[in-house]
């Protein structure tokens, strides 16, 4: 009898160890266009996050204020952010009409909302924290760098960066209505040159540099400022990482800029424009895009 055709168990064995290279190959790639795909579409989000607050710019001669409340015997702490502005012009008018601005942010229904134009889908979705749900928002604003901190001050010290000595001269571009009125033209360093909104995901867990926290830590887990409507969002540039303490983003979400995409950060410019920029970029830089009337030069 003439045997019957068949895979020996060497052939057999080479095909599987063949197929399992091209896995090998095909999911990075898979992943590598996946990562893509959602920082393009962050990219997008901060693109109509910035279109927006030009609308806003067009209505009123001014841009939104980073924060703001209003002064209330009864309860001083009426206050809200940025992001809540700007819904009529994220085709939220539904949404913003229901937000009563006469009360705090956190007693408005209105705002218990998801929006998926506030949020990287980079970012790890992690909506509760304990008992308490979080309606969270990765994009912000960094309103002033502060030289004095532990980690900023060695860079000036040490003559890594050059002083910004002029009145608001380590400001960001947006602010509170009682630090400065921002219009196009009261950005004396220009719009094109200067950072607007910047991403502070995945709070109110606490990650930094790529690791998050754990439970042996529980102070250290949950932070303020989570919620796309929560005036204590916007936060103050006080932390440096990396070789020298030269890295000024990307080192910990605490109210810092933080980002999931690899490498660096998207920004939103003063003119709607979304860079990505490399979180090893020299920080004198990056105080240069990031200041909106130090006199400085955008040398990017």
């Amino acid at each position: 009898m003439k045997p019957k055709p068949a895979f020996t168990l060497v052939e057999l064995l080479v095909v599987i160890g063949i197929i399992a290279v091209l896995l090998g190959l095909l999911i990075p790639a898979v992943q590598a266009a996946r990562a893509t795909a959602r920082k393009l579409q962050c990219t997008n989000n901060m693109k109509q996050i910035g279109l927006a607050a030009h609308y806003y710019h067009n209505l009123y001669d001014q841009f939104p204020p980073s924060k703001w409340g209003i002064q209330d015997i009864s309860d001083p702490r009426i206050k809200h952010h940025i992001l809540s502005f700007l819904l009529p012009f994220l085709e939220q008018q539904h949404l913003h009409e229901q937000i009563d601005f006469g009360k705090h942010w956190f007693n408005n229904e209105a705002t218990k909302i998801r929006l998926p134009v506030y949020l990287c889908p980079e970012s790890p979705k992690q909506f509760h924290y304990g008992k308490h749900e979080y309606f969270t928002g990765d994009y912000t604003v960094a309103e002033e760098m502060q030289r004095t901190k532990e980690k900023i001050k060695p860079l000036f010290d040490n003559g890594i960066v050059t002083e910004r000595i002029r009145p608001y001269g380590l400001y960001g571009m947006l602010q509170p209505p009682e630090e400065r009125i921002v219009s196009i033209v009261s950005v004396t360093d220009g719009i094109s040159n200067t950072i607007m909104f910047s991403e502070c995901a995945a709070r109110p867990f606490v990650y930094q540099e790529g690791r998050q926290f754990v439970d042996e830590e529980p102070k250290e887990r949950k932070k303020s400022g989570a919620d796309w409507s929560s005036n204590i969002a916007p936060f103050y540039i006080r932390e440096s990482c990396g070789a020298g303490g030269t890295q000024l983003f990307n080192c910990t979400n605490k109210n810092e800029i933080y980002s999931f995409h690899h490498g660096g950060s998207n920004f939103c410019y003063g003119d709607g424009a979304v860079h990505f920029l490399l979180e090893t970029i020299h920080p004198e830089i990056f105080i240069s895009i990031f200041t909106a009337y130090a006199g400085d030069t955008n040398w990017e």
